[in-house]
């Protein structure tokens, strides 16, 4: 019996249950639909092809591919790391916070799905800016003099490169560079070297819940985020205007850059 056709029928408010009241009004609560994943159609089939060499070459650069066998980089090496890539991590929001403007809501199709999807996905990214400073404070990194450190060349470049594709390009670039190749990246790397980074207990770091809470929260959901990211390219790619080739590139220089940031942590 419905809330109304209890009150109609002189039925007591408390004896209707709540779980029935709470599931009148989810029933009428409009909610865009989640985004569900589906068969790829084939430009993006041929163009995850093209781009596994370099997404291969992201996730897997000298620092992590020594973490994760266990032949244990230098410290200083994951110290100049977590400096380095701070500016990125912090301004991580701010690059999906301009695609976030480019949703509208019903106008286009999917747009108000992709706009929930970004919206959750930036709550997600609230405090993770302060987790990366917890682990560096943990490997014992001054983090106000962090803070302060210039920007290296290569970090430089990725942060141009994303702030200018999330702005100016149009929503399914600015995903496919920051949401899929960053995000889809992370996911790779954090896992593969989770359990080795263990290691460095030996060298002073603090090895608490505290100090791998950035870790542990990103090899845990990144590998869902890429696959969300691919839907809401497809669905904000019109196939019939060269989209296509435009998202590729974005994607692929996200790639590029983000292996160069890594290689220059483990060469400096």
């Amino acid at each position: 019996m419905s809330y109304p056709d209890a009150v109609s029928q002189g039925t007591a408010l408390e004896e209707v249950p709540v779980s029935s009241l709470r599931n009148e009004i989810a029933s009428r609560r409009y909610q865009p639909a989640a985004l569900k994943l589906t068969p790829h159609p084939l430009w993006m089939e041929t163009m995850l092809s093209s781009l596994k060499p370099a997404w291969d070459a992201a996730c897997m650069p000298a620092l992590f591919r020594e973490t994760a066998e266990g032949r244990h980089p230098p410290l200083r090496a994951w110290q100049r790391f977590l400096v380095r890539c701070f500016p990125i991590v912090e301004n991580f929001p701010k690059y999906m916070g301009l695609s976030l403007a480019k949703t509208t809501y019903g106008v286009r199709a999917g747009d108000a799905s992709i706009r929930r999807w970004l919206l959750q996905n930036l709550g997600v990214e609230a405090r993770h800016a302060e987790w990366w400073i917890d682990w560096m404070q943990a490997v014992g990194v001054d983090a106000p003099g962090a803070f302060k450190a210039p920007w290296a060349p290569e970090v430089q470049a990725l942060h141009q490169h994303l702030l200018a594709t999330c702005l100016a390009g149009s929503l399914a670039e600015g995903v496919a560079a920051s949401n899929w190749a960053i995000e889809g990246v992370t996911g790779v790397w954090t896992r593969a070297v989770l359990e080795p980074f263990t290691a460095y207990a030996r060298d002073g770091v603090r090895m608490d819940a505290t100090a791998l809470r950035w870790l542990k929260a990103h090899a845990r959901y990144d590998d869902a985020h890429p696959d969300e990211a691919l839907e809401i390219i497809k669905l904000s790619t019109d196939v019939t205007t060269g989209a296509p080739a435009r998202v590729e590139s974005a994607a692929r220089r996200s790639l590029m850059l983000l292996a160069r940031v890594f290689e220059s942590c483990h060469e400096a």
